[in-house]
């Protein structure tokens, strides 16, 4: 599944403007949603998620989900629509990867000692 491309301007109290871009999966429900930072005391971490009406900081617990073709944990937060993080490709980094994987072969990923190539 390929990642949101929504993308927002944003103006912080002090009159910063920051771009936040959604990480989760394209055609997801509900609001959009940018990781900000880990809050190591909670155990969760701080997202900025926005929609129309505009947007604000929420401290949401992770997601506890793990899966994909190496068990990782999933870098969302918990009840997330969609896909999870291990699903959702980045538009642009795929881009990206391919074009340098065309440049450069001989940097291509390698499949992983022992995983079934066949699926």
């Amino acid at each position: 599944m390929l990642q949101c491309t929504a993308l927002a301007a944003v103006r912080s109290p002090q009159g910063e403007i920051g771009y936040p871009s959604c990480e989760l999966g394209e055609e997801h429900d509900g609001e959009h949603a940018e990781f900000c930072w880990d809050d190591d005391a909670t155990g969760g971490a701080v997202w900025f998620r926005w929609g129309a009406l505009g947007g604000r900081f929420v401290l949401l617990p992770w997601c506890e989900t793990t899966g994909g073709e190496d068990d990782d944990a999933c870098t969302l937060f918990e009840h997330h629509p969609a896909a999870h993080s291990w699903a959702v490709v980045d538009p642009t980094r795929e881009a990206l990867r391919q074009e340098i994987e065309r440049l450069h072969p001989e940097l291509a990923r390698r499949p992983k000692p022992g995983r079934d190539q066949s699926s």
